[in-house]
Formats: structure tokens, sequence, C-alpha cells
């Protein structure tokens, strides 16, 4: 389920069908992800608290405006949601925007999801790194030489699904 914009009753609706074992997704406005929670848990959206773990992250995307003129938009937050502390949503700030280097950077602390993917697939939170690290350098190939339609990226991106490896040592 996808909810374009978030805005009153339909978070509801939402989160319903998240802690019922559905997969969704939704947008709304906020500056943080614990604004994000506050807003949720207030009118006019009132998700019951006990709901909101049935998110793993809150993105948070910024419009930051250009000392040239212009506008671009930024992820300036990951932050996870771990669960409930005497009544308290528990976010865990994975990565954050250095607005020096113009680059969302891990922030050092582990992510809760990432060792649940690592326990369920029987294997070690350094390959899931190492994965994670891979698929950085392939976007980051992508978005260096301006590829953006959605056929070449699809390209690039199935053919990193049948062999990484072969994929990763063209590029780079």
């Amino acid at each position: 389920m996808i909810v374009g914009e978030v805005r009153g009753a339909e978070a509801v609706t939402l989160f319903t069908a998240l802690n019922t074992g559905h997969s969704g997704m939704g947008t709304l406005h906020s500056n943080t992800a614990r604004e994000t929670v506050t807003r949720l848990v207030n009118p006019p959206m009132n998700v019951p608290t006990i709901m909101i773990p049935a998110l793993d992250f809150i993105i948070m995307q910024n419009r930051m405006y250009r000392t040239e003129g212009g506008s671009i938009r930024r992820v300036t937050e990951v932050a996870e949601i771990v669960g409930m502390e005497e009544g308290n949503v528990q976010l865990n700030r994975v990565f954050e925007w250095n607005n020096v280097s113009d680059k969302v950077e891990y922030v050092g602390i582990a992510s809760q999801t990432l060792r649940d993917i690592a326990e369920l697939r029987g294997i070690g939170i350094t390959e899931i790194e190492e994965e994670i690290e891979k698929r950085r350098l392939l976007l980051e190939y992508l978005a260096d030489n301006n590829i953006r339609s959605i056929d070449e990226v699809g390209h690039y991106i199935n053919s990193y699904y049948r062999d990484p490896d072969e994929v990763l040592e063209k590029i780079l």
C-alpha cells in the first residue's frame, strides 16, 4: 500500500495494514524523524503509538537553497524505529547528511534492521555491509555518469543481480 501524502485518517488505515503484515509506505511533511512520529500520533492523524513500530525507517528529505540560486533536495536523515520504551517510540539515527561534503554519511550506530536481516538470512552483518557497499558503488557510478533513464538503470540493476562481481569489475 502506498499513500502519496498522509494528512489525516488515512494514516490509521496505512498503519492498520502495516500492523497486519502488509507492506506499505507513505509521505508526510515534517522536519525531523522525531517530529514525524509526533505528527503521526497526534491529531489529525491519531495513529495509536503502539502501531508506530510497524515502520522500519523514516527517511527525511529537505529542500536546500543554493548560493548560486535555485534549490536542490537532499536526504538529510535516515532513522529506524527500534521499538518502544515506557510508551515512547525509540529511534536510531543511522545516516545523516553532511552539508560540507554534500553526502549522506553513516553515523556509526549499528542498524537493528540489518542485524535482523543478517539473522534471517543466516549470514554475518559484515556480509550485509559489504553488499551495501557494492550497491553504493553501483549507484554512485550511475549518478556520476548521468545514467538516469529507467531502461539504462534497469539494465545495470538487472545485470548486477545476475552477476554483481562482473558488473562491478566493468564499472570500477
